[in-house]
């Protein structure tokens, strides 16, 4: 599968619930797949670090869904990921 976009949306202040609500949309191999997650209260602003763990839930979720089962590895296009994740997956 070959990532061309990430899009990470919402997860602004608390919902009743305590979570923060928000979702990851992912476009690879020309579709788009939305993916809602949430997050504790606790996790603070979102910054680099979480970001990183939403793409993580995304990407684990979506490799679940059928229509993208058998897509083969992950690929990401140029500048998508920070630097330092590009050397570590090279």
């Amino acid at each position: 599968m070959y990532i061309t976009g990430i899009e990470i949306e919402g997860f602004g202040p608390p919902g009743a619930d305590g979570q923060r609500h928000g979702s990851v949309t992912l476009e690879a191999d020309g579709s788009r797949v939305q993916i809602p997650l949430s997050l504790p209260a606790g996790h603070g602003a979102i910054g680099a670090r979480q970001r990183m763990l939403l793409l993580a839930q995304a990407l684990y979720r979506t490799r679940r869904l059928p229509e993208f089962r058998d897509r083969g590895s992950l690929r990401f296009a140029p500048g998508l990921l920070p630097d330092r994740l590009r050397r570590l997956s090279a």
